[in-house]
């Protein structure tokens, strides 16, 4: 079994602060790890096996595509017994954002820039990053803001 340790860490000074002052009236530090096997090991991590690395670089306006297609990645299953973890980040080099969104299994990925876009789940801006579990029961589509707008990506596979 191969595990991953995610850590997130989540960092704030009060509002108060003369420098870089956050957005509440207290700081706050917070920090969570997953445990492996619900704690039964003693391993902070997620069980992992397959690993799959990905640049995509979106050429412009109706480059819409499917990043993950959920039935390729895996067979359906009860939440949690199938599936993988994902990391995402924008890593174009201009102000471009990546918009990422979902589709019914099989279905086409679409413009999601649309004001109010029910398939729209998040924007990456510059520099941002998001990481998830995907249970494989849905596509995950992307849609770049301008042509080199670039998404790196890893599925890491549930052990």
């Amino acid at each position: 079994m191969a595990v991953i340790k995610p850590t997130f860490t989540l960092v704030g000074n009060a509002n108060t602060a003369t420098t870089c002052p956050g957005p509440m009236s207290v700081s706050i530090n917070l920090t969570a790890q997953p445990l492996v096997d619900g704690g039964a090991t003693g391993c902070y991590g997620l069980a992992v096996d397959k690993v799959q690395a990905k640049t995509l670089v979106f050429t412009g306006e109706g480059n819409e595509q499917t990043i993950f297609d959920g039935s390729a990645e895996g067979t359906a299953g009860a939440g949690g017994t199938v599936g993988g973890f994902i990391y995402m980040k924008n890593i174009s080099a201009t102000d471009l954002d990546v918009l990422i969104g979902i589709v019914a299994d099989d279905g086409s990925a679409s413009d999601l820039d649309q004001t109010g876009d029910a398939a729209r789940l998040f924007t990456l801006k510059q520099g941002e990053f998001a990481f998830f579990p995907y249970d494989y029961t849905m596509d995950i589509t992307g849609d770049g803001e301008g042509a080199n707008a670039t998404l790196e990506y890893f599925l890491f596979d549930r052990a």
